[in-house]
């Protein structure tokens, strides 16, 4: 029998999953870390059922906030988390059982090569056709996102910086200070980007806050990063021939960051800006694809 998941239960069963924890004598800076985890993850869903599409969203996430040992570390516990509950439903929850059980709605894990390739990036022309068609569409907020990710680099987690009041301040400082991790650093703000954004502040008459609010909540915060992609990924189904696997923030910020190096840029620099502590992780970057190998390979001259 097949579990269908929803946010209510998910909840309802996280102390008893941390409490088991506990018994398994784990250290308690480890059963910390779980509820953490966990409630993480339960917080992140904005609906009451969660379908494993809803788990692959909040993989894309952490896999955009944290290193691939942190993500996981967090998809384990995860996993366990989703095989307590699924087997405490069926009434057949054992420790003996839960090691050998394989849940419908398990993520896998990241191997160090998918973090360490570039080779599925959205080009600069197939990012300005999507740009396009979302203003022809009417879809400007989705068009203000993409620009702002594809002209900085940032993380889908930070557009929560970008408010009225920081974009007005860019002005005189030439940067936006972004907070992620527990670290801030500074992103440069181009003037172009810089006024588009203030003039669909005042288009949308936003004066403070969020340049990109929930209708929903109705409070002041910002559209969940899981209507960001979704938004993106349906904006990338209108233009024929773009792969929908580059629909993401992620690959606006490959995109960027191989553009920034192209122009001239460092990958100190680079690093810096995209917030990598180590400077390893920004080195991919200077990578050329295959694809740009071969052409480059095919312009020799003899």
């Amino acid at each position: 029998m097949k579990i269908k998941l929803t946010k209510s239960m998910l909840k309802s069963y996280i102390d008893e999953f941390i409490e088991d924890e506990v018994m398994d004598e784990k250290a308690s800076s480890t059963y910390n870390k779980y509820r953490k985890v966990v409630s993480d993850f339960v917080d992140f869903f904005d609906k009451e059922d969660v379908a494993k599409s809803d788990l692959i969203s909040y993989k894309k996430k952490i896999v955009e906030n944290f290193s691939t040992k942190t993500v996981n570390t967090y998809i384990i516990i995860i996993n366990n988390f989703v095989k307590y509950v699924e087997l405490n439903k069926k009434g057949e929850y054992n420790s003996t059982k839960a090691k050998t059980y394989v849940s419908d709605y398990r993520l896998k894990v990241i191997k160090k090569k998918e973090t360490r390739s570039i080779e599925n990036v959205i080009k600069p022309e197939e990012f300005k056709r999507m740009l396009s068609k979302a203003k022809k569409t009417g879809n400007m907020e989705t068009y203000m996102i993409m620009k702002i990710v594809g002209y900085t680099g940032i993380r889908v987690s930070e557009l929560k910086d970008y408010t009225v009041e920081n974009i007005k301040e860019s002005k005189s400082k030439k940067y936006v200070t972004v907070f992620n991790k527990g670290k801030e650093r500074s992103v440069p703000m181009r003037g172009d980007l810089r006024r588009e954004l203030l003039a669909y502040a005042k288009d949308k008459k936003i004066e403070s806050g969020t340049l990109f609010p929930s209708e929903k909540k109705n409070d002041g915060s910002m559209i969940s990063e899981r209507t960001v992609e979704r938004r993106i990924l349906k904006i990338c189904g209108m233009c024929r021939g773009i792969d929908l696997a580059k629909a993401h923030t992620h690959s606006f910020r490959h995109m960027f960051s191989i553009q920034f190096l192209k122009a001239g840029g460092n990958s100190t620099e680079l690093a810096r800006i995209l917030g990598h502590s180590d400077i390893k992780t920004t080195e991919i970057y200077a990578n050329t694809s295959v694809e740009e190998k071969k052409k480059n390979v095919e312009r020799i001259k003899y």
